[in-house]
């Protein structure tokens, strides 16, 4: 399992439904707190957190299934995970200046962690001149296929992978173009059919 280094504490990288989350214990941890101290305050404020915005709770079903194992004791029936959003609410009333060291380290560095450039890696797009020399059929499952990874990968507006993606689109678009133009029916008395 990903880990990050926080306040000389090493937390897991945990993700639940495409989001990051921590555990209560590992609030308690990176906040230096004593154990249970952030369950207490979920508790005491639990009327203000929304399901499924703030927090999760996860059955026994999933905490085997998806890589939670080594985060809950054996034989756990339910956890709460909570969100970014839900850790920010969580920790407000910690006020003293590890709090908020610890709380702009784990936005910055865990919740929204930056792509390193590196990471960016451009979706493979054939050449025209390629395409066309393929079976028509397999050039449209290839142009439809890169443009769903490009979006998937890199379709984050403000960010660097959004860049990659303009550049991508701008070699993707031409080829559809292209494609399209050599798939139309053409019926010698009427032209081509659109």
């Amino acid at each position: 399992m990903n880990a990050i280094t926080l306040s000389n504490q090493n937390l897991p990288l945990v993700e639940y439904k495409g989001q990051r989350v921590v555990t209560f214990t590992m609030i308690d941890q990176a906040h230096q707190r004593p154990e249970g101290t952030a369950r207490k305050s979920f508790n005491r404020h639990r009327s203000r957190f929304t399901e499924g915005r703030h927090f999760f709770v996860l059955t026994a079903s999933v905490l085997c299934t998806q890589s939670f194992i080594d985060l809950f004791p054996p034989h756990t029936s339910k956890a709460i995970v909570v969100t970014e959003m839900g850790y920010l609410l969580l920790t407000k009333p910690f006020s003293d200046d590890l709090a908020w060291q610890v709380q702009e380290q784990l936005v910055e560095n865990y919740f929204r962690p930056n792509p390193h450039f590196s990471d960016i890696r451009p979706v493979l797009i054939p050449s025209l001149e390629e395409l066309e020399a393929m079976p028509l059929s397999e050039a449209q499952n290839l142009l439809a296929a890169a443009e769903h990874k490009s979006k998937w990968r890199h379709g984050k507006h403000g960010s660097a992978e959004m860049t990659q993606r303009k550049r991508e689109l701008k070699a993707i678009r031409p080829a559809i173009e292209r494609i399209t133009a050599l798939v139309q029916l053409t019926i010698p008395e009427l032209g081509a059919f659109k």
